[in-house]
């Protein structure tokens, strides 16, 4: 394992444990009523980095990444015990490929069949493709940076995050923010499968799931504070009018 992974590590959990005083951090740009595509990353990657709210979730990611790390070879000497090949084979189908194009045809069908507001549908299917996107190439860009090397060897250097495991817990992330937890609960089961069985298939180590899974979440909820939603299917916004000013609440 690259001693520079381990370093960056370290530092995401000790800066993820630090009260930052002094300057305040640069605002992202005012939300705007239709951002485009690459307003909505600027505006998510800038607000997953930043937000305090997201500081414990990176700390606990590394943490446990690094935890991981030592134990990693011991875990898969008894992998093919961790499940069944069935539910092996589902986790990785759900993860390679079902749960990311799937998302927004739900998402779709579900606002429709509630009576969802077409404007309000086309901004949640923004939110889960900017958001998604960004997990994905943000994935992909640390596979090449880190180039961990799989246990099996079959790919070789590209093994960190596991992009599986990231793409799955996105898209849960993404249900759970937009429909609440009860709705989430059955995509988070379907992403702890996905990561699970990337173990048990030999493809990633533990710590490569568990950075995998942090970042997904991670990046999905930045996004969620760039565009101040305060709950599923809801917003909450400061607006200015003239010359009032008033919060108004959207449903």
């Amino acid at each position: 394992m690259p001693d520079n992974l381990r370093t960056l590590l370290t530092a995401i959990m000790l800066i993820s444990q630090t009260t930052v005083t002094g300057q305040p951090l640069p605002v992202p740009p005012a939300r705007q009523d239709d951002p485009n595509f690459l307003q909505m990353v600027g505006q998510g990657l800038h607000s997953s980095i930043t937000s305090p709210e997201l500081r414990r979730l990176w700390g606990l990611t590394a943490a446990g990444t690094l935890l991981a790390l030592p134990i990693d070879r011991d875990v898969m000497s008894y992998r093919r015990q961790l499940m069944p090949d069935p539910v092996a084979s589902f986790g990785d189908l759900w993860g390679g490929s079902v749960a990311s194009i799937t998302i927004l045809p739900i998402i779709y069908l579900v606002d429709r069949s509630r009576g969802t507001a077409a404007d309000k549908t086309t901004r949640r299917l923004k939110f889960a493709f900017s958001s998604l996107v960004t997990v994905g190439a943000t994935t992909g860009l640390l596979k090449v940076a880190v180039r961990r090397e799989r246990p099996n060897q079959a790919s070789r250097l590209m093994s960190f995050p596991s992009g599986h495991t990231s793409a799955a817990f996105g898209v849960a992330e993404v249900i759970r923010t937009l429909y609440g937890n009860r709705a989430g609960g059955p995509f988070y089961l379907a992403a702890v499968i996905t990561g699970i069985s990337r173990i048990h298939d030999n493809k990633h180590y533990p710590s490569d799931v568990i950075a995998g899974a942090g970042l997904g979440i991670g990046l999905v909820r930045g996004f969620k504070l760039a565009q101040q939603w305060a709950g599923p299917g809801h917003s909450l916004e400061l607006g200015v009018t003239g010359q009032a000013i008033g919060l108004f609440y959207y449903f």
